[in-house]
């Protein structure tokens, strides 16, 4: 019988290539209704999409091998073509920050890298622009009567980086002045100075400072006691014991009696003379 020949340990073997790398072959391209994607099948079983476009550059036909590098390569560039689609589209419906982008991409699943290598590509063809867009937003907020701190911290929560911030909010409030704005803001909003509380409580909320504010609203606050009738205490205590009758025994209660007694002008000797009566 005839001498068995062992295998040549220099020779791939079937199936691989030099490296060991396992090889597959494609078997079948199929064309995506509607898409410009293509339908990859390897040694008979479906693989994956692709891109048309990627198809075409990697020259992948039938019969062409596809070692697991090169698998690997595809299939990261597949990812990549997904992720900046989906980002175009995203910012084409509404404009990001680059912090709001890699959170709308890491919601879809894409991994880090991927989302990396999306927002730099995305930022080479113009369509992300964080300074240009922190720029506009902090002249939005401005024109709609928030002071600088509150811009900060709006923008920020929008994923903006503190350099863009700073940069964006010394533009938009280069010849702001903080209180002749607070002053006309109240001013064009005469409900707000009913109370002194209500009127630091509507500057506090767009960012003025806590010194201004509280001057502001104890100016206002005062011009408006001055003009206001006097609170009708018969009437404000038939309307607590009809709105709030457990207010004597119940501290919920008795706490909203209060706020409900101070908007509708009672002073704080009046209040404590209305609820210990209870």
């Amino acid at each position: 019988m005839a001498d068995r020949l062992d295998p040549d340990p220099n020779c791939p073997a079937e199936g691989q290539n030099g490296s060991g790398s396992k090889l597959s072959k494609i078997t079948r391209l199929a064309a995506v209704n509607g898409k410009p994607a293509v339908k990859v099948h390897l040694n008979g079983a479906y693989w994956t999409t692709l891109p048309a476009s990627l198809v075409v550059d990697e020259d992948l036909h039938l019969g062409s091998e596809v070692d697991e590098a090169r698998r690997t390569r595809l299939e990261q560039q597949r990812d990549t073509a997904a992720a900046l689609s989906y980002a175009i589209r995203s910012l084409d419906f509404r404009m990001a920050s680059r912090g709001q982008l890699r959170d709308r991409l890491a919601r879809k699943g894409h991994d880090d890298a991927t989302i990396q290598r999306t927002l730099d590509r995305c930022e080479e063809l113009g369509a992300l622009n964080d300074r240009v867009l922190a720029a506009t937003r902090a002249r939005r907020f401005r024109d709609a009567g928030q002071a600088p701190f509150s811009t900060q911290q709006r923008l920020r929560r929008q994923g903006f980086a503190d350099a863009e911030i700073g940069a964006a909010v010394d533009e938009a409030y280069a010849d702001f002045d903080e209180e002749a704005e607070a002053r006309r803001l109240l001013a064009a909003r005469p409900s707000t100075t009913a109370s002194r509380s209500r009127a630091y409580g509507f500057l506090a909320r767009r960012g003025f400072s806590p010194q201004l504010a509280g001057r502001l609203a104890s100016e206002v606050a005062g011009e408006a006691e001055k003009t206001k009738p006097p609170a009708d205490m018969d009437e404000l205590e038939r309307q607590v014991r009809r709105r709030y009758p457990t207010a004597a025994s119940d501290a919920g209660a008795r706490r909203r009696a209060h706020a409900w007694l101070m908007r509708h002008g009672a002073t704080a000797a009046q209040i404590r003379e209305l609820l210990q009566a209870r």
